[in-house]
């Protein structure tokens, strides 16, 4: 008996009914498809995973607490007082945060730890604080910029004072001409000193009670205020023109001698007003014929 191959063969098991699409492609009909495309089957789809934000709000939970945790620190070391320890910590704020990162210091925080620097008698911690809110702060409050400049006052910085004020008070991009007429002001001062040596002018030290030397001295006297402006508006006015200073203290009898002969050399007529009253000098004289 012949048995046909198609009849003898069993018939080929049934193909097993392919599940319905749930994002994935069964391994099984990945791996009979080969490099073929697959038609029936599923693609694998790949989506973003969605932002994790419980991590983004504990992250933003875990700066504002450690600001919290800074100022609080900042406000112990001050009543300690410790204000080389505050200063440091602020200066570690804003190597963490950046620019900006001490403006979250409440006024009265910033007040404290300058304060702390002041009771501590510490001019290097006071200036390093100053420093470090400038370069932080777009802009310090009027009422802690005086504060700093009472305490550079308080422990024998003027000049740090005088600069401190000078830098709230000048308007924005006049630093650069503002310094470059400083300059030439003082600059003219030492011309005209060498000017009126030359006409026989020779300082009187007795003005200067400070216990230094006498070419010590007779710098100090040299830069007294009502030089410094007569040489700032003899650069600063055109050849000729009167000059007018008020003084809130009696000229003492050393600048008395000096103006005279600069008015004599520059050919100008300066007025000075002091507490006591109106100086004309012209030609080498005084109205007040040297008596006042």
């Amino acid at each position: 008996m012949l048995i046909s191959p198609r009849i003898a063969a069993p018939p080929p098991p049934a193909a097993a009914a392919s599940p319905r699409c749930r994002g994935f492609l069964p391994a099984a009909a990945s791996a009979a498809a080969g490099s073929r495309r697959h038609r029936g089957g599923c693609r694998l789809l790949r989506r973003s995973a969605p932002p994790r934000v419980g991590a983004v709000t504990s992250t933003v939970r875990t700066r504002r607490e450690e600001g919290r945790l800074d100022r609080d620190e900042v406000r112990r070391l001050c009543q300690e007082p410790n204000p080389e320890a505050a200063v440091n910590l602020l200066d570690e704020m804003l190597v963490r945060g950046g620019a900006g990162a001490l403006a979250e210091i409440a006024p009265e925080e910033q007040a404290a730890v300058l304060q702390a620097c002041g009771e501590a008698r510490s001019l290097a911690s006071l200036r390093r604080a100053h420093r470090l809110l400038s370069k932080s702060l777009p802009e310090i409050a009027t009422p802690i910029l005086h504060m700093i400049a009472t305490l550079y006052c308080k422990l024998g910085a003027r000049g740090d004072a005088r600069r401190a004020l000078e830098g709230a008070l000048r308007p924005p991009g006049k630093e650069h001409g503002d310094e470059a007429k400083r300059r030439e002001a003082y600059e003219k001062l030492r011309e005209l000193h060498e000017e009126i040596r030359a006409a026989g002018y020779v300082p009187d030290t007795r003005y200067v009670l400070h216990d230094i030397d006498e070419d010590a001295k007779a710098r100090a006297l040299m830069y007294h205020s009502e030089r410094l402006a007569i040489a700032f508006g003899l650069v600063s006015t055109p050849p000729g023109t009167p000059l007018r200073v008020i003084k809130n203290l009696r000229i003492c009898g050393d600048c008395h001698n000096a103006v005279k002969l600069i008015a004599k050399v520059t050919g100008r007529e300066i007025v000075v007003r002091d507490n006591k009253r109106f100086h004309h000098f012209k030609d080498g004289a005084c109205s007040c014929g040297d008596y006042w």
